[in-house]
């Protein structure tokens, strides 16, 4: 067989090994161009849907994610005003069935162990906050991979914690801690072959033995953070059935689990249980073929612990307590029209005000990069809204918000300052603003005019319109 330009022959052969004639189907299937996908996100807005304005750009829904549709061919739409106000995540349709799988359920406290950049956590945090919330906990090893993850998490106003830590610091400090665990796992990322050329040109053919080890160790210490009944997702962007099946069989060989079905996703199919030992429990796991359906390659299992894993559970930590500080509680009492009860634990660092969201699971040793949304700059008795603050909460929860077009919108991302329309609460001193019905950030106000807060480092001259770009795919078709 003649493989394409840039696919190592190594991994052709290893494929053939596997699927025998229907790694023909594979290896030409990853000569295509990727899928692209696109879903809702708005946290504080859980059953909120997908702005109009979006609709010329949506193709078919994705069948395993009811937040999810493909995108149509053109152009990208991550530097557009909508996208900037986290209406929406830019996701490989793939992926997003990670987080339906989770199913977060009604208080539930989740850790997503290996989460940068995003998207499984911001997912799973919508869909939690549809059944009430939970508290969620975003960690990652990589220090340059963690800020994005919490650049993310912002945009879409997920309220969660974020730690950059590795799996065995956690596990330490969080024995039996969690009622569920997503390890989306370092792996070899084959499934990616035909979206990232660096990931081609970086695979090498041991690759998906060492990424084993790498996944096993993580998978170790994630057993012990997990409480007995608790489920953990496991999930690779990888093709080779070292990485996937064989190790789902060495959980069931070696720790207190079982396999739970997941739901009849359509196009996904059954893992393999000839690559595993004959283990037919193995096919309650499943994976996405490029060759065989609308999406990158990958595996997703779910599996919940029978036993504890930990010797004894954790230490329960000392809680935030609610704020007694008048000045807060005031000024909170100035920027919304009803203070959400989470904003009233707070943690403090530096001149920073977040809320609480890590509660009894802080503890002093662990690299926390937020123990939750960050919610004002206090200088003095004076407060700043923190931008992410207004991800938060949706329109109508501010005091005084302003509804602006996308020409509007397009001068306040570049740092432009408003013209104040009338009609505002004279008593709020910061003003959300927000274009179609999702916020962009605040303002602060000044006679006759609403000065810009949108951060410095996020400003961007670089926002298209979404119109015009709608205008551009409707003229090429």
């Amino acid at each position: 067989m003649r493989n394409p330009p840039d696919i190592p022959t190594a991994f052709v052969q290893q494929m053939e090994h596997w699927l025998g004639s229907e790694a023909r189907d594979l290896i030409a299937a990853l000569s295509d161009k990727p899928w692209r996908g696109l879903r809702y996100a708005a946290v504080a807005r859980p059953h909120g849907e997908l702005p109009q304005s979006l609709a010329p750009f949506l193709g078919d829904g994705v069948p395993w994610a009811p937040d999810g549709f493909y995108l149509n061919p053109g152009p990208s739409l991550g530097y557009t005003v909508l996208h900037q106000a986290g209406s929406f995540y830019l996701q490989d349709p793939s992926a997003m069935a990670v987080a339906v799988a989770l199913d977060p359920q009604p208080g539930e406290r989740i850790l997503d162990l290996c989460a940068a950049p995003g998207g499984k956590t911001t997912y799973a945090a919508l869909l939690a906050a549809r059944r009430g919330g939970a508290q969620l906990v975003a960690n990652d090893i990589h220090r340059d991979r963690v800020l994005a993850l919490a650049e993310n998490v912002e945009r879409v106003g997920a309220p969660c914690a974020i730690t950059n830590e590795s799996p065995d610091a956690l596990a330490e400090a969080w024995p039996q801690a969690f009622d569920a665990i997503v390890v989306d796992a370092p792996c070899s990322g084959e499934g990616m072959f035909r979206k990232d050329p660096a990931v081609r040109a970086e695979w090498r053919p041991d690759a998906p033995e060492r990424f084993q080890a790498l996944q096993k160790d993580i998978l170790r210490h994630a057993l012990i953070m997990l409480k007995p009944g608790g489920r953990l997702v496991y999930s690779t962007c990888t093709l080779n059935p070292l990485e996937n099946e064989q190790v789902v069989l060495w959980l069931l060989e070696h720790y207190p689990v079982e396999l739970e079905p997941l739901p009849d996703w359509f196009e996904w199919r059954p893992a393999r249980s000839d690559w595993a030992g004959n283990r037919e429990e193995v096919r309650l796991a499943k994976r996405l073929w490029p060759h065989l359906g609308r999406g990158e390659g990958h595996f997703v299992a779910r599996l919940r612990l029978c036993e504890p894993v930990a010797d004894k559970p954790r230490r329960r930590s000392k809680t935030a307590t609610p704020s007694t500080d008048k000045a807060w509680d005031g000024w909170l009492a100035s920027l919304v029209t009803e203070v959400p009860p989470a904003w009233r634990r707070t943690s403090v660092r530096k001149t920073i005000v977040f809320a609480d969201a890590l509660g009894d699971l802080a503890v002093p040793s662990l690299r926390v990069l937020r123990p939750g949304p960050p919610l004002a700059e206090r200088k003095g008795q004076v407060f700043v809204p923190h931008h992410a603050a207004s991800r938060l909460l949706p329109v109508g929860l501010f005091r005084a918000t302003v509804e602006i077009d996308e020409e509007a919108a397009i001068r306040y991302l570049a740092g432009e300052a408003l013209t104040a329309p009338g009609g505002l609460d004279l008593e709020a001193p910061f003003c959300a603003v927000a274009h179609e019905g999702f916020h962009l950030g605040f303002a602060k106000r000044a006679p006759g005019r609403l000065n810009n807060l949108y951060p410095r480092g996020l400003r961007s001259t670089r926002i298209e319109s979404l119109a015009a770009l709608a205008g551009a795919v409707a003229s090429s078709s």
